[in-house]
């Protein structure tokens, strides 16, 4: 595993996935030096990627002087049923505004057999889309700041409240294809996403270095110090994973240049 400080990195260096889309803006990021900086986080080993990037946006809150935490991860509960949970309120002292910041890392990989773009942003395992993503924010996720359940959880002047979500993503894109994006920040094209059976005719791959990453390692830059593996003992690893319906990510090495990319079941 990578350290914290290096996936805390790799997350505040994700590119924001776009400026506004279906009305929804971006959370405006301050500069830190991430050279200079201690990161002091316990994280538990257990606790997935999403759980894991809330500790770095908690970190990097505490490294600039524009917003101030005032709540963070609550549910908002009505008669023992869960209507949903409020990622982060904070107090923006440049607008002098309360702030309502839900958070999204993702990764998609760009499946061109949809007609139209804002469909083609798929997650590795086809179980996750950035439409979905996007209305679940629009329909449930901004309209439950304002219910009068939450009004019960949080107390901020409403009347002097804005939203945004922090939305930072990684796509990937068909070998060998470079299709043109419209919509979202170009900048978030991290590698590429290949079929297995692809990947096992193309000769080319034979000769190349492999690792596979645990989940919590994927939000990190590629690492040059780990031990690469054949091609043909990464081949056992994928298949299995591929038998369970999973897609993992892959890091590269050849020579010294080094890519990352999926390797898909579908």
């Amino acid at each position: 595993m990578t350290s914290i400080k290096e996936q805390f990195i790799g997350f505040y260096s994700t590119p924001k996935l776009f400026s506004t889309i279906k009305n929804i803006e971006q959370f405006e990021f301050e500069t830190i030096d991430i050279s200079s900086i201690d990161i002091n986080i316990q994280i538990n080993q257990r606790l997935p990627l999403g759980k894991r990037i809330e500790y770095f946006f908690e970190e990097y809150l505490k490294h600039v002087s524009r917003y101030k935490l005032l709540y963070k991860n609550i549910q908002v509960i009505e008669d023992k049923n869960t209507l949903g949970e409020i990622d982060f309120i904070l107090y923006d002292k440049e607008k002098e505004k309360y702030l309502h910041t839900e958070l999204v890392y993702k990764y998609y990989l760009y499946d061109e057999s949809f007609e139209n773009e804002i469909n083609r942003y798929i997650g590795p395992n086809r179980d996750d889309t950035l439409l979905k993503k996007l209305d679940k924010l629009y329909t449930k996720q901004f309209p439950l700041l304002y219910s009068n359940k939450t009004k019960e959880y949080i107390d901020i002047d409403y009347s002097n409240v804005y939203q945004n979500s922090c939305f930072k993503a990684n796509i990937y894109l068909p070998y060998k294809k470079e299709p043109k994006l419209g919509l979202v920040n170009k900048e978030c094209i991290k590698g590429f996403y290949i079929n297995i059976e692809k990947f096992k005719c193309e000769e080319k791959f034979k000769s190349y270095k492999y690792y596979m990453p645990h989940r919590y390692d994927w939000v990190s830059d590629i690492p040059k110090d780990i031990e690469y593996k054949t091609y043909e003992d990464i081949v056992q690893e994928i298949e299995y994973f591929i038998s369970l319906g999973k897609s993992p990510l892959i890091w590269l090495k050849n020579d010294e240049v080094y890519q990352e990319f999926f390797i898909t079941w579908w």
